[in-house]
């Protein structure tokens, strides 16, 4: 009787992986009002704004496109939004699936939806993060190995170092500051929800409400006196959510830099002259892509 054993070849053959990006208005549009910066480029949504030649969306979409593991896209906007952003979708090669798929109520139930019929390892992230790089997408897939949830950090130091007026709200921990990156990963659609307490339910949660979801109270407390590590914060979240949580700290500080507003979109646009020029030296360069796990 002949084996049924999968040659080794196809056992370790990588598991393909879903991006889904965060395109829509979200919560955010009715408790603030619309999009300031894409009223002012006269934009129905943020990702349509033109930076460095395109838009906005388009930074992001032509990372997944050129990355091997990204084999399915999804894109969660209003339907309003559709034709446009596949417009851009249209002028991007790329490989494997696409998806448009309609903004939810909040930010897990969106994600729910771009996971629709995916059985394997899913990363989220937000259509103004033009900056990602592959790098990091690498330190993610490498994360969620051996993790259910993984969520990526960067030092103060590292932003600071990528453009001193990047201006984030930084965590004080024990070993040091770090900021989130709005880059999420799950091994697959079932630890969805973890997405509640790393992003937020509303676009308009700040991170103190994000640290006490993950970590409880007593570790909200020790956090703000500067007491717990960013190891322990990791450990706690795990206990509290049930899930294997891991943190990846990107040593590239660019990755915690989003296009938020007129002043963080002149600072991306200034980092993309560069940006492209030097992606593929810090791939190849382990010292300057390197992630540290907790």
């Amino acid at each position: 009787m002949a084996s049924t054993d999968l040659p080794d070849s196809l056992e370790d053959e990588p598991q393909p992986l879903r991006l889904v990006v965060l395109a829509g208005h979200g919560p955010r549009s009715a408790m603030r009002g619309a999009d300031a910066l894409a009223q002012h480029f006269g934009q129905s949504h943020r990702c349509l704004v033109p930076l460095a030649g395109r838009p906005l969306i388009a930074h992001i979409l032509q990372t997944a496109a050129q990355h091997p593991r990204v084999t399915s896209l999804a894109i969660c906007v209003e339907r309003q939004a559709f034709e446009p952003v596949w417009d851009v979708l249209t002028q991007i090669p790329g490989r494997g699936t696409v998806a448009l798929v309609e903004a939810q109520a909040d930010i897990a139930a969106s994600v729910r939806a771009a996971a629709k019929d995916w059985e394997g390892p899913l990363l989220v992230t937000t259509a103004d993060h033009a900056l990602l790089s592959a790098a990091s997408i690498d330190a993610m897939i490498e994360a969620l190995d051996t993790a259910d949830v993984a969520f990526a950090l960067t030092s103060r130091a590292a932003v600071e170092a990528a453009h001193p007026d990047a201006g984030r709200s930084f965590i004080p921990l024990h070993d040091g500051e770090y900021v989130a990156c709005d880059l999420y990963g799950m091994a697959s659609a079932r630890f969805v929800d973890a997405v509640n307490v790393f992003r937020g339910v509303r676009a308009s949660d700040r991170e103190g409400l994000r640290i006490w979801r993950a970590i409880g109270l007593l570790g909200f407390v020790m956090v703000r006196l500067g007491m717990e590590t960013l190891a322990g914060a990791v450990v706690r979240a795990s206990r509290r959510l049930g899930m294997r949580v891991r943190a990846v700290v990107l040593a590239d500080g660019t990755q915690a830099i989003d296009v938020d507003d007129e002043r963080t979109y002149a600072i991306v646009e200034g980092l993309l002259g560069d940006y492209g020029e030097v992606a593929s030296l810090k791939r190849e360069n382990n010292g300057s892509s390197k992630a540290a796990y907790a």
